[in-house]
C-alpha cells in the first residue's frame, strides 16, 4: 500500500510541475514548498488516525486523515491570522512542530487495511472525468464560478498579501458575503501561498470532491452495500453537473457538502462504537462544517439529531470541543465587531431578538431568489442533480428505498434515505434565497446513496442494475441537446437542460482516455498485481489528458466539460486582460462590480481594493449600519437607494437586504483624499451590474460615480484603456 501511495505522489508532482511552468509558474522552490506543505500536513494527520483509529477499511483511513488535515490547515490559518503571521515560514514552522509531535503516537505498521479496490468499468469513467476536471480547472478557472471572482479567491488573496485575517468589504454585491464564515478561504490561502498564486487554489474544491465521493462509498458500506455496488454512490456524484461545476472552481458549496458527508459518517462511525474518541473526531467533522458558510447552520440540525438516534449518547458532549474550536470563531468574530453572529441578519429566538444585525430576515425574503410556490420546487431540485441525472435518480432511489423497506434494513441505510427528505423542508421553510438550488447540494450529495439500496442478493437482478447504471453513466456523459419542457421564472432559464458533462467536441477524446484506462486497469488485475492498477490507470489517465490538451487555444474556446456561464461581460474580460498585460505592481482601485480577483494578476502582484467614496476611509459596513440605520428610515438618497434583489422595497420598510449604506454619500474630495491615503495608481471602472443599476446612480452609459468624477479631471486621471464596459484611468499623485 506504501508503494501505491508513494507512486501516485510521484505521477501527481510530476504533473503538477509540469502543467503548473507551462502555465507561466516558474519557481522550483515553489512547487517544493508546496510539496512539502502536503507532506508536513498529510503525514502527522495520516499517523494520528492510524494511531487514534485503528481500522481495516482504507476509505476509512482516508476520511479521517483528510478531516485532521483540514482541521491543521483551518486551525494554522485562525490561529496565524489573528496575529499578522500569515506567511509561508510561519506555517512551515508550525506544521514542522506538528510533524515532530506527531511522533510520540504508536502505529502499528502491521495493521495496514484491505485496499479499497474499484470496479474496472467505473474507474474506465471516473479517471478521465477526473482529468477533464482537473484541464478545465487549470485552464479555464477562475472564470468559471461568479463567486470565486466576487470573494472566495478575493479574501485569501487580500489576507495573503496582508499577512492577517480581515473582514474585506463587497460592495456592488451581497454585503453578507464579507461575513461569511471562512474555513474554505483558509484551504484557499494555504494552496496559494507557497506560489503567491492561484496555480491550485483554482481547484481547490477538487480535494473535496475526493473526499465527498469516498465519504458516500464509506457511507453504503457501512449501510450494508457491497463494494461493487457501493462504488456507484461517487461514480454518479461524479457525473452530476451541478458537481461537476462546483469541482472546476473556487467556491466552497462542495466543501461544505463534503463535510456534511463526512460529519455523516464520523457520526455513524460513533454511534456504533460508542468512544469518546469517535465522538471528538465527529465534532471536529461537524466543526469544520459549521465553519465553511452560513448554509451549513440550516443543516445542522439533522447532524444534530445523530447523538439520539438509538438512544441518547452521553459521549456525544467530547464533540464539543472540536465544534468550537473550527466552528464557532468566525460566529464570535462577528457578533463581537458587527453585533450578530450572522452579520448582517439580525437573529431571533422563538421572536425574541438577540443579536441585532443590519436587517432582518423579512428583508432577506424580499428577493427575487425568495420563492414560495411550492410548483417550483421540482424544478429546483432538478437543476440541483442536474436534470439530466434527476430522471435516472428518480426511478432508481425509489427502487432503492423499496428495497429497504423489503429488506428492513433500518440502520444505517434506513436513516441515510430519510436524510433527503428532513433536509428539504428545511432548505425550502429556513433558506431566504431557496430559488438557488445549490443550497440543496448537500441533500442532493446524501441522496445520492439511495440508488445502491437497490441492489440485493439475486443476480439476475444485480446484473440488470449494474448494466441500467453504466448505461445511465454513459447518458450522463453524452447527454441530449434538448430541455425538459416547463414555464419557469427567468432567472431559471436552461435550468432543465439534458446536456452531457462532457462537451461533444471532446467526446472522442474522453472515449479514448477512458479505454486506455480500462485496458490498463484490466491487464494490471490479470497479472495479479493489484492494487498496482489503480496507479496504472491513474498514469494513462493523466498522461492521455496531457497529450489531448488544447494548450495552444484560449480559455473561452476550450470545452472539456459543459460548464455554465458565469455571465461575466465580454468588455470586463477584455478589461482584465488588458490590466494583466499593461499593470503590474499596483495598487488598484475598483468600482461598478464586486468581481476584482482577476486585477490581483497570476501571482498576485497587485494590491486590490474598494475605496470609499466618503470621508470614512475604513469604515466597513457594518460601521455604515450602525451610523445610517440608527434612525430605522431608508429614505431617498443622491446616489444610492436600498433595494431587496433586483426587487424594491416598500415605502414604509424601515430594512432592505441591500440598503446600500456605504453608497449613499459621497464627496469628491474625500474620495481623492481616500485614494491617495491607499497610495492607488490605478482606476478600474465597470459599468454596474443588474443589480446595481436601477438604484445606484449611474451616467447614460451605466457607469458609478467614480468615473463621472474621473472623466472630470483629465489632467489627475489619465484614461488609459476603454470599451463599452470598462474603463480604466492612472492617478497622478502630487
Amino acid at each position: 500500500m506504501t508503494a501505491v501511495v508513494a507512486s501516485v505522489c510521484v505521477v501527481l508532482a510530476a504533473t503538477h510541475l509540469i502543467v503548473g511552468w507551462r502555465l507561466g509558474f516558474h519557481s522550483l522552490s515553489a512547487y517544493i514548498i508546496s510539496w512539502s506543505f502536503f507532506a508536513i500536513v498529510a503525514l502527522p494527520a495520516r499517523r494520528l488516525a492510524r494511531s487514534l483509529f485503528p481500522s481495516s477499511a482504507s476509505c476509512d483511513l482516508f476520511i479521517r486523515t483528510a478531516v485532521l488535515s483540514f482541521a491543521a490547515i483551518v486551525f494554522a490559518g485562525l490561529t496565524l491570522g489573528s496575529v499578522h503571521l500569515l506567511a509561508t515560514v510561519p506555517f512551515l514552522c508550525l506544521f514542522a512542530a506538528g510533524l515532530a509531535a506527531s511522533r510520540l503516537f504508536e502505529v502499528d505498521h502491521a495493521r495496514d487495511g484491505e485496499p479499497t479496490r474499484l470496479p474496472i468499468p467505473i474507474a474506465g469513467v471516473l479517471v478521465p472525468l477526473l482529468a477533464f476536471v482537473v484541464a478545465s480547472g487549470f485552464l479555464r478557472s477562475p472564470l468559471t464560478l461568479y463567486d470565486s471572482l466576487s470573494y472566495h479567491l478575493v479574501f485569501p488573496a487580500r489576507w495573503l498579501q496582508e499577512s492577517v485575517l480581515s473582514i474585506v468589504p463587497t460592495p456592488f454585491s451581497d454585503p453578507a458575503q464579507a461575513y461569511q464564515p471562512g474555513n474554505g478561504e483558509l484551504f484557499f490561502l494555504w494552496l496559494m501561498m507557497p506560489f503567491h498564486g492561484d496555480l491550485l487554489a483554482r481547484i481547490g474544491q477538487l480535494p473535496f470532491l475526493l473526499l465527498a465521493g469516498t465519504a458516500l462509498y464509506a457511507i453504503a458500506r457501512r449501510s450494508g452495500v457491497a463494494p461493487a455496488h457501493a462504488a456507484y454512490a461517487p461514480l454518479f456524484l461524479f457525473l452530476a453537473r451541478p458537481v461537476v461545476e462546483q469541482a472546476v472552481g473556487a467556491d466552497v458549496d462542495l466543501v461544505c457538502a463534503a463535510m456534511f458527508l463526512t460529519s455523516l459518517y464520523l457520526g455513524i462511525a460513533a454511534i456504533d462504537s460508542d468512544r469518546n474518541r469517535d465522538w471528538a473526531m465527529w465534532g471536529v467533522s461537524v466543526g469544520l462544517y459549521l465553519g465553511t458558510k452560513y448554509l451549513a447552520i440550516v443543516y445542522l440540525l439533522v447532524l444534530l439529531l445523530l447523538p439520539l438516534v438509538r438512544g441518547v449518547r452521553r459521549k456525544a458532549i467530547w464533540a464539543l470541543p472540536g465544534l468550537a474550536l473550527f466552528g464557532l470563531p468566525w460566529y464570535a468574530r462577528n457578533w463581537i465587531v458587527a453585533g450578530s453572529p450572522l452579520y448582517p441578519s439580525s437573529v431571533k429566538v422563538f421572536g425574541v431578538l438577540v443579536a441585532r444585525g443590519a436587517f432582518s430576515r423579512e428583508a432577506m425574503n424580499n428577493s427575487v431568489f425568495h420563492v414560495t410556490s411550492l410548483r417550483l420546487f421540482p424544478p429546483i431540485a432538478a437543476h440541483a442533480f442536474g436534470a439530466g441525472y434527476a430522471l435516472i435518480w428518480l426511478p432508481s432511489a425509489c427502487l432503492g428505498i423499496a428495497s429497504l423497506v423489503a429488506r428492513r434494513k433500518w440502520w444505517p441505510a434506513g436513516f441515510v434515505a430519510l436524510l433527503p427528505l428532513l433536509m428539504c423542508p428545511l432548505f425550502w421553510l429556513a433558506l431566504p434565497d431557496n430559488g438557488d438550488s445549490r443550497f440543496l447540494l448537500p441533500a442532493v450529495t446524501v441522496a445520492t446513496l439511495l440508488p445502491t439500496f437497490a441492489f440485493g442478493s439475486g443476480r439476475v437482478r444485480n446484473a440488470c442494475l449494474h448494466t441500467a447504471y453504466l448505461i445511465a453513466a454513459v447518458w450522463l456523459i453524452v447527454g441530449a441537446q434538448r430541455q425538459i419542457p416547463a414555464s419557469l421564472p427567468w432567472f431559471m432559464g436552461d435550468w432543465l437542460a439534458l446536456d452531457g458533462v462532457v462537451a461533444p467536441d471532446s467526446l472522442g477524446l474522453f472515449a479514448a482516455c477512458a479505454a486506455m484506462t480500462i485496458c490498463a486497469a484490466w491487464a494490471a488485475a490479470r497479472l495479479n498485481v493489484a492494487p498496482m492498477w489503480a496507479v496504472v490507470a491513474v498514469c494513462v489517465g493523466v498522461v492521455g489528458l496531457t497529450v489531448g490538451w488544447p494548450f495552444s487555444k484560449s480559455a473561452d474556446s476550450l470545452g472539456l466539460l459543459t460548464l455554465s456561464p458565469t455571465y461575466v461581460r465580454a468588455g470586463t474580460v477584455a478589461g482584465w486582460e488588458w490590466t494583466t498585460n499593461h499593470v503590474v505592481d499596483s495598487v488598484i482601485a475598483y468600482a461598478g462590480n464586486n468581481v476584482p480577483y482577476p486585477l490581483f494578476g497570476e501571482h498576485l502582484n497587485n494590491s486590490v481594493r474598494y475605496i470609499n467614496i466618503d470621508r470614512h476611509a475604513d469604515w466597513r459596513f457594518h460601521d455604515y449600519a450602525r451610523a445610517r440605520g440608527k434612525s430605522g428610515v431608508l429614505g431617498v438618497h443622491s446616489l444610492a437607494q436600498p433595494s431587496g434583489q433586483l426587487m424594491p422595497i416598500p415605502r414604509d420598510s424601515s430594512e432592505a437586504s441591500r440598503p446600500r449604506f456605504e453608497r449613499w454619500e459621497g464627496d469628491r474630495d474625500a474620495w481623492l483624499a481616500n485614494l491617495r491615503a491607499a497610495g492607488v495608481s490605478q482606476l478600474f471602472v465597470t459599468v454596474l451590474s443588474a443589480y446595481e443599476l436601477e438604484f445606484s446612480w449611474h451616467d447614460e452609459g451605466g457607469f458609478p460615480i467614480e468615473d463621472a468624477w474621473a472623466r472630470a479631471d483629465p489632467n489627475l486621471f489619465r484614461l488609459l484603456y476603454e470599451n463599452g464596459q470598462v474603463r480604466v484611468y492612472s492617478l497622478a499623485h502630487p
